[in-house]
Order: structure tokens, then sequence, then C-alpha cells
């Protein structure tokens, strides 16, 4: 019983050993990465009499996988929901709108920890409109959207494993809603800062 106590003992402690010589590197070939970044937001708006209240919660996941040193493809997804109760001349009225969306991604690590970032992507949004005092504006609208990212970054990493990435993005959606006239055209353009935490294993 003795020996195979110290068989074992000498085996977790070899396991120990060759764990603590471990080098990982984070942007080499065939090592992945996960990030998430999420917003929330609690408005309130005032003119004269009028008012209008929001809430919205933006989460943002996304993963990848390093096809060679510093450059990862990827897949990001992109969940939104947004309320808006609004007072005015004509009573209270509730807006709501979840949106949902699918982006592909590429990312390039350079050797000073800047990266870079490029997505495509589509997106769907439900917006409903209700209101106690106008039964007769209740109504849903569909929309759908193509759009793109783009972005610059500095992962700032606190071990092998973890990094918060500050960026700064440009991003552009054509919004295309349901049943809208042929020669509707809506796009909507922004420049954001988003930090995300990633993880590389």
């Amino acid at each position: 019983m003795k020996t195979v106590i110290t068989i074992f003992a000498l085996v977790f402690m070899s396991s120990l050993a060759q764990g603590q010589e471990y080098d990982f590197n984070a942007k080499t070939k065939g090592s992945y990465f996960a990030n998430g970044s999420a917003s929330i937001f609690s408005t309130t708006n005032k003119v004269g009499d009028d008012s209008s209240n929001s809430f919205s919660i933006d989460f943002m996941p996304r993963a990848g996988y390093f096809i060679s040193d510093n450059l990862a493809v990827g897949l990001g997804l992109v969940v939104s929901s947004n309320k808006e109760t609004r007072d005015d001349l004509f009573g209270e009225q509730e807006i709501t709108t979840t949106g949902f969306g699918i982006t592909p991604l590429a990312r390039y690590y350079f050797e000073n920890n800047l990266f870079a970032e490029a997505a495509i992507g589509i997106g769907f949004t439900k917006t409903s409109f209700g209101g106690d005092t106008l039964p007769g504006l209740e109504s849903d609208m569909k929309s759908n959207s193509f759009g793109f990212r783009i972005g610059a970054g500095y992962a700032f990493f606190l071990g092998d494993h973890i990094a918060v990435e500050p960026s700064i993005n440009y991003s552009w959606e054509d919004i295309n809603p349901e049943d809208a006239p042929s020669d509707y055209k809506q796009s909507l353009s922004s420049i954001f800062l988003n930090i995300g935490i990633t993880g590389f294993f």
C-alpha cells in the first residue's frame, strides 16, 4: 500500500513540475480566444412637460481560433434589448425593441499587443409599439440589417490567459424594415469605445 501511495505521489509531483515548466503563448497557431462585453443603460429624457425613460442591455460574446500566429478568425453574437416609456401630450406609450445579430470576424495581434479587428454581419430587430391610452397605435415592426465594423485596440495582459482589451470602433449598418417602400433608405453609422475581457486557451 505504501508503494502505491509513493508511486502516486511521485506521478502527481512530476505532473506539477511539468505544468510549472509549461509556457503558454496566447497568440500562437492552434490557440483559442473568447471575449465578452456587456453594456447597460438607464436614461431619462425630459423636454418641457414631456418625458421618457429607457432601459437597454447589449451583450456581445465572441470566440475565435488562431489559424496562424497572431491571426484569429471567429464568430460574434450581438443580443440587445431596449424598453422605452414615453409620457407626452398623447398619453403614455411603451416602445420595446429586441435585436439579434451574427458577425463573422478576423483579428490580428501585433507584437506590441496592439490588435486590429474587422467584422461583417447580419442582424434582426423587432420593435413593438403600444400604450394604454392609445390602443389604436399598437403595432409591431420588424427589420433586418447588414453592416460591418472595424476597430483597433490594445491587449493589457493580466497573466498568460487573461487580457483587458479597450478598443475604438467604427460601425455602419444598412437597415431595411419589412413592408417598407422600395425607395426607403436607412443607415446607421457610429464611432464607439468598447472594453472587453478576453480569455486565451
